[in-house]
């Protein structure tokens, strides 16, 4: 088993991915297939795993209504800005 990885960078980004679900089957049947005789690979894959299990289990609370509303007032005043302004410089 390899130790160290030599395009660990470009791996990082296909597990990533991967996990959602993103990557090509081939893609994602070559990645697998390395990571077996991989170790950063694979615990790059492990802690990506966990990472994004942690934080799915943690975050679950919904942005309250009131706020929601505030954002999206706003927001809609920002587009009607922007197309009152576009026309004027372009």
């Amino acid at each position: 088993m390899k130790k160290t990885c030599t395009h660990q960078p470009d791996c990082l980004k296909l597990i990533q991915r991967i996990i959602d679900r993103e990557a090509t089957p081939e893609e994602e049947a070559a990645f697998l297939a390395n990571k077996e005789q991989c170790l950063p690979c694979q615990e790059g894959y492990e802690l990506e795993q966990s990472l994004r299990k942690a934080i799915k289990s943690n975050c679950s609370s919904k942005c309250p209504e009131t706020l929601f509303a505030r954002i999206k007032a706003k927001l809609f005043v920002v587009l009607i800005l922007i197309s009152i302004l576009i026309p004027l410089f372009c």
